[in-house]
């Protein structure tokens, strides 16, 4: 007579010494020998997120004045007027917009992997020295164009050195917005720099911790 346990199974047989690999249980996930990018810390998530904002306010400020809006600024009949105007103005903003999204791409996925979608190139690694290296070039090339348009405009502010401001013939009103659109801008590319050092010290960092595979425990061989 035979008796039928219900509920129970049957004890898991430990592979023994010297069985093959192939008839261990294949339910454990392999465990890679690349430890995960480390999680971006705080401050670098605040200035790539301020990368992608902080010129927008005067990106729309500029595209106000070429549609026609009054914004108060004496030279705009002769940028909405003229082609040189127009063009320079357009591609300003593409260009401010395109840098602003490859510093927002500092803290997602897609600034260390090509997205799928992308040909032939999808779903590669990209190495991090091209980002720093390119990155790293046109922050300094930023820091120093808009920095020296600051030092410009603040000395002809304050009357320290005689010169032409955006602000001239402006009431209280239109030079208040004029600076909430323009301080972000001035800020902007301490942003970019500071999210890319935050790049640099997670992808850098977490290729220096690598292990290679020639030098994983039992691998040495003791003469």
């Amino acid at each position: 007579m035979s008796f039928r346990t219900k509920g129970l199974k049957p004890a898991r047989r430990e592979p023994e010494d010297g069985e093959p690999e192939g008839r261990r249980s294949s339910n454990r996930e392999p465990q890679s020998r690349e430890p995960r990018n480390p999680e971006i810390p705080r401050w670098a998530l605040i200035a790539g997120w301020g990368a992608l904002v902080l010129p927008l306010p005067s990106v729309a400020w500029r595209i106000a004045l070429l549609a026609g809006l009054d914004v108060g600024f004496g030279l705009a009949d002769e940028v909405r007027f003229s082609a040189g105007g127009v063009v320079y103005v357009l591609g300003l903003e593409v260009l401010t917009l395109l840098v602003a999204v490859a510093g927002f791409g500092l803290i997602r996925p897609w600034g260390e992997v090509v997205p799928r979608w992308v040909p032939r190139l999808g779903g590669r690694t990209i190495p991090p020295l091209v980002p720093l290296l390119v990155g790293g070039i046109g922050t300094v090339v930023l820091l120093g164009l808009i920095g020296s348009v600051l030092v410009k405009f603040v000395l002809a502010w304050t009357g320290i050195v005689p010169g032409w401001t955006p602000d001239a013939g402006m009431s209280a009103g239109e030079r208040a917005v004029l600076l909430a659109c323009y301080i972000p801008f001035f800020v902007w590319p301490v942003a970019v720099a500071v999210a890319l050092i935050g790049y640099g010290r997670r992808r850098l960092g977490a290729r220096s911790a690598r292990v290679p595979a020639d030098r994983t425990p039992g691998s040495a061989v003791t003469a």
